[in-house]
């Protein structure tokens, strides 16, 4: 496999999502990227935590990412509990409406410890406008008639905890953490497996 050097865009994204992962991230964590795409992330990850992994629906890595497999965009192939950090990182808005809990309730049972979920959040009507043409291209391009949704930040807070998470972060992100021409809402997710529901960081 080829693979091929990130641009400055791609470099700047890789930085900002794992600026977002990483104070959650002790040594020695095991870190499983579920939607791992290009494998930008997963790589910058398992750069210093060797035990990093990264599945996907398909073999989209660009980058040198070691330790790779696929999955069915439902099951996730690993033994219980046997990751301390899970990413899902700009993937959950892309993934089937009915699939969201299936996938999400995967993601609790391979963690050990948290969840960080990094999203698209709309907050008004432009936002639900890009996110909209974003998912359809998106669903073209992989030839998906599925329904798919993007959720507001209460919805994604209500969606977790019906899945037994702590929601321990929820905080929206600068429109302009990522690039200036794209000044979508986001948000990060922190998701401590099992305890009572409840929300942090607004």
């Amino acid at each position: 496999m080829t693979f091929v050097p990130p641009s400055r865009a791609v470099r700047r994204d890789t930085a900002h999502t794992v600026s977002l992962v990483a104070p959650h991230v002790r040594p020695g964590d095991a870190i499983l990227d579920v939607g791992c795409g290009a494998g930008h992330v997963t790589a910058a990850l398992a750069a210093g935590h060797a035990d990093t992994w990264g599945i996907d629906i398909v073999d989209a890595r660009a980058a040198a990412v070691a330790n790779f497999a696929r999955y069915d965009g439902r099951a996730i192939e690993f033994p219980d509990r046997r990751f301390d950090v899970v990413v899902l990182a700009f993937v959950l808005h892309h993934v089937p409406n009915d699939l969201k809990p299936v996938l999400l309730d995967e993601a609790r049972r391979v963690c050990r410890r948290v969840v960080v979920v990094v999203e698209d959040t709309p907050r008004n009507a432009v936002d639900r406008l890009f996110n909209r043409r974003h998912g359809e291209k998106f669903r073209r391009s992989i030839g998906s008639t599925a329904g798919y949704g993007f959720y507001d930040r209460a919805s994604w807070e209500s969606v977790f905890a019906g899945i037994g998470f702590r929601v321990a972060v929820s905080r929206p992100l600068s429109r302009l953490c990522r690039d200036w021409l794209q000044p979508y809402a986001r948000s990060v997710f922190v998701l401590e497996v099992g305890g009572v529901a409840g929300v942090a960081g607004d």
